[in-house]
């Protein structure tokens, strides 16, 4: 599939994007991972996304407090799973670029473009792609709430909810009976909970409580964590 211009599509050569001629390869042993159940939705004027806490290396449980939804611009966050390393590394490559952006026009980016940025980003080392599987959520009073679910290389997948991980499979069923349109903020979050915590019980790689983050055009509006019994 060939990128081509999008005529929102913000260019920037200030910083030096590395492609898979500059990147080493590297085997999956041992690679520190977060595992794991992330998930995004649109919800009436907001968007929600919802991640568990566990970071594993192999069957080895690394970290039970992982961060795995950042703040890239006050309207604008990312969930992350895959290699941390890698998803470390794109979360400030796009904090940079969107804030060169915002320094450049004078406005916040947009959603879309944030993505399409991304996703050239990602395209560029598709030989070697890192290991990542990343949403993308925010909104602006343009286009409104945006989720959009980005792959290893570059794809997007403009979703009104979503789940990548480990234990997406878990979280899609509840998703599916559950989603409509127009759900309120309180009714979204409560089927967050609900999906993440169904891939808790079931996937080894996923556990240790839930973050949530709500937010709309005009930034946060919550942010929370859940503590889940996992004996359940």
């Amino acid at each position: 599939m060939k990128h081509e211009n999008h005529p929102n599509t913000f260019h920037s050569n200030s910083l030096n994007i590395p492609t898979n001629q500059n990147r080493i390869s590297r085997s999956n042993k041992n690679l520190f991972k977060t595992g794991t159940t992330t998930l995004g939705m649109v919800c009436e004027d907001a968007v929600i996304l919802a991640t568990d806490k566990r970071a594993s290396m192999a069957y080895f449980v690394a970290s039970k407090t992982a961060e795995k939804v950042h703040k890239i611009q006050d309207h604008l966050w990312m969930t992350i799973a895959g290699s941390v390393a890698d998803a470390q590394y794109l979360i400030e490559i796009l904090r940079a670029q969107t804030t060169l952006y915002q320094l450049e026009r004078k406005k916040p980016i947009p959603i879309k473009t944030a993505g399409q940025l991304l996703s050239n980003i990602l395209y560029k080392s598709k030989m070697n792609p890192y290991w990542v599987g990343l949403i993308l959520g925010g909104a602006t009073e343009e286009e409104g709430p945006v989720i959009l679910d980005i792959g290893a290389i570059g794809s997007i997948l403009p979703e009104k909810y979503c789940a990548v991980g480990s234990g997406q499979n878990f979280s899609y069923g509840v998703l599916e009976a559950k989603y409509k349109e127009n759900l309120s903020i309180q009714e979204g979050k409560e089927i967050a909970i609900s999906a993440v915590k169904s891939s808790i019980i079931r996937d080894m790689a996923s556990g240790n409580g839930i973050d949530i983050v709500i937010l709309n055009q005009h930034g946060l509006i919550e942010r929370d964590f859940i503590s889940i019994d996992e004996n359940i």
